[in-house]
């Protein structure tokens, strides 16, 4: 990659703005966003690491279960390694679509707030 010029900027440098970082996460935007995240995150979290840490512990404990055949010679260890890439997927999607349609505004508020401490800042 040394001969692309993907990362090169163009033009003059930009502006340096400074945000006034405290003020901005004690502003009541950025609190809630911070919120509503971790209150949507938790539960996520958990599901992805019970599905993980469960499928894990199947295969290094009870390998016995997991080389079970359920329909013509399809091994529990199949399913259940579909099933983990399935709910990743699932799990990245109820993200994107939560984000599209609730954080996305609360950024939104977040950001002009940070927009108003550095314009006021700047005065």
């Amino acid at each position: 990659m040394s001969g692309t010029k993907r990362f090169e900027r163009s033009g003059p440098p930009a502006k340096a703005e400074t945000f006034d970082w405290p003020t901005i996460e004690r502003s009541t935007e950025f609190q809630e966003l911070v919120h509503e995240r971790r209150r949507f995150l938790a539960p996520l979290t958990i599901v992805f690491l019970v599905g993980s840490i469960g499928y894990l512990v199947l295969m290094a404990f009870v390998p016995d279960v997991m080389s079970w055949q359920i329909v013509d010679g399809l091994p529990v260890t199949w399913v259940a390694a579909v099933s983990q890439v399935l709910l990743t997927w699932a799990l990245c999607w109820a993200y994107l679509r939560k984000a599209d349609r609730d954080f996305e505004p609360l950024e939104q508020r977040a950001a002009a707030v940070a927009e108003r401490s550095t314009n006021g800042g700047s005065r």
